[in-house]
């Protein structure tokens, strides 16, 4: 039974990532080992979608270490657990509750050995900065404690790079990049720590700046961005972008039109759909955190929307006949699939 859940909610998930995204670009799929276990690390710009996209496009029986901020309600702790999400707790959530860790990292541990796979996002939070921060050595504590439990184990390291031409905005558009595996074996000293930990944070960090656009944060970050959006840079092919990156010399700001026109079908969806986008509009006014609009927007946008339709539809169907009902329902439906098929890709305003 918690099969089916998992591949009707994986199903639903991957249905609306199709309907939310101009383009979904996956990348290096073969890398990934069919058996075994897997630690998928990936670099955390966009919330929880991050987790959602890799979730939907590798088949591997996938767990999510998730920040444990997000494990409040009791309903959506047991969706959470329903859909294989784990807590991790970080100094920011107090550190009496670091000592729950304990029992976190016991549950890696045995998934590991059961060969099934984990994510983990190293960078102990998401930024909209087009870098990859330094890693937090929690991932190497479940790696190297998974190999001093169960010596047998080869745990395949995954690099991910996550890319998004556009988090904030909509339809933006997204590639995700598999690296090539990494032998965690092969950077197990059990003599010395210390040095395993900083081998393989090095080499795991390097591989993800190829397969994301890495902006080194000590230099102008702001100009080298402003001239990679002023120059159309392909955001979702991080090595022409990256490349890019070296060869740029950096000059005056750059302006930036970040203004993003509307289309006229755009105004139809929003009169067809005014209430769920009215809320829409209203709450996302009080988004604290830009990292979760994307979020929030998805989120929306899978529920709301096609419930409001589906009302709609029924009460056409009681004042009409059926057959106005299932075709208002399929032009709805139809009409947010092209709008977000069709609409030129948009810039987001850029971080500070």
């Amino acid at each position: 039974m918690h099969k089916f859940w998992l591949g009707l909610v994986r199903n639903y998930i991957r249905l609306g990532l199709f309907f939310y995204y101009k383009k979904i670009k996956v990348i290096g799929r073969e890398n990934i080992p069919k058996k075994g276990a897997v630690l998928f690390v990936s670099n955390h710009q966009n919330a929880l979608i991050d987790p959602l996209v890799i979730g939907t496009t590798n088949r591997r029986n996938t767990h999510f270490l998730t920040r444990a901020g997000v494990f409040k309600k009791k309903v959506i702790i047991k969706f959470f657990h329903s859909v294989q999400m784990i807590p991790i707790y970080r100094v920011r959530d107090g550190w009496q509750t670091l000592s729950k860790n304990k029992a976190i990292f016991n549950t890696c541990f045995q998934l590991l050995n059961e060969n099934k796979a984990l994510v983990i996002f190293p960078e102990g939070g998401h930024n909209l900065k087009r870098s990859i921060r330094s890693l937090s050595k929690g991932f190497t504590r479940i790696i190297f404690g998974a190999l001093e439990k169960h010596p047998h184990l080869d745990i395949q390291i995954i690099p991910v790079g996550l890319n998004y031409n556009s988090i904030l905005e909509y339809p933006g558009s997204v590639s995700i990049y598999y690296g090539k595996p990494i032998s965690s074996k092969k950077y197990w000293n059990k003599n010395n720590f210390s040095s395993s930990v900083v081998a393989i944070k090095t080499e795991v960090g390097n591989q993800m700046k190829l397969l994301t656009t890495h902006i080194d944060c000590t230099t102008s970050y702001d100009k080298v961005l402003e001239q990679l959006t002023h120059s159309n840079a392909d955001f979702l092919d991080p090595f022409a972008t990256n490349k890019q990156i070296e060869a740029l010399k950096l000059t005056e700001e750059v302006p930036v039109n970040l203004k993003n026109k509307k289309s006229f079908l755009y105004y139809i969806f929003v009169i067809n759909s005014v209430f769920p986008w009215l809320l829409w509009k209203n709450l996302k006014s009080r988004i604290n955190q830009k990292e979760f609009i994307s979020t929030f927007r998805f989120g929306i946008g899978i529920s709301l929307f096609p419930a409001f339709y589906m009302v709609q539809s029924i009460l056409i169907c009681s004042y009409f006949n059926l057959k106005f009902g299932i075709s208002y329902f399929s032009a709805s439906i139809l009409i947010g699939l092209i709008l977000t098929k069709t609409s030129k890709n948009p810039k987001d305003i850029l971080p500070k």
